[in-house]
């Protein structure tokens, strides 16, 4: 059974692409406007916010603090979390206090080829640190040493005490008794 004036599937299938293809570009089309609308504002926005800093005379500084404000947010939104001395840092502002799991920034540029040290914060002078080492290391070991003793002395020094408390405690309740 043939309908007279049914479309042929061939005719459907040409027209539904070219459908596809004008919505595509009219998409396309109204992207593109709604990109140059939004830069025209942004530019707008800049203009605005120049004049009034050069009014005002304000510097980054001023107007941003030493850290940008969404870093500050994160680190006082942390649970339970001490304020820590940044250990290491890059040129961007990105900081990581030395715990934990190595930040993605970081382990971006170790991967680069940088090495750790080149974004360590306080940079000791090699020999001063070897210098603190070698310290730390002999008063550990002296006291160590030293320790030993002592605690041994006074274990005996303990051991010696308690018959003697034990002896008067009993002369003191048996004078007692025996008034």
């Amino acid at each position: 059974m043939v309908r007279i004036g049914a479309p042929k599937a061939s005719s459907v299938v040409t027209t539904g692409a070219h459908l596809m293809a004008k919505s595509l570009s009219s998409i396309l089309s109204q992207i593109e406007r709604l990109q140059k609308e939004a830069s025209a504002i942004q530019s707008e926005v800049i203009g605005r916010i120049q004049k009034e800093i050069s009014k005002y005379g304000l510097t980054a500084e001023q107007l941003f603090g030493s850290a940008s404000p969404r870093r500050v947010a994160k680190v006082s939104k942390a649970k339970g979390s001490t304020a820590r001395a940044a250990k290491y840092a890059d040129e961007t502002g990105n900081v990581w206090g030395g715990m934990g799991k190595r930040p993605e920034w970081l382990r971006q540029a170790l991967a680069a080829g940088k090495a750790i040290e080149e974004f360590l914060v306080a940079k000791p002078a090699a020999s001063a640190a070897k210098k603190r080492v070698t310290r730390k290391k002999a008063k550990t070991a002296e006291a160590s040493v030293t320790a030993k003793p002592k605690t041994a002395a006074k274990k005996r020094a303990v051991a010696k005490k308690a018959p003697a408390r034990k002896a008067r405690a009993k002369k003191a309740t048996t004078a007692a008794e025996a008034t």
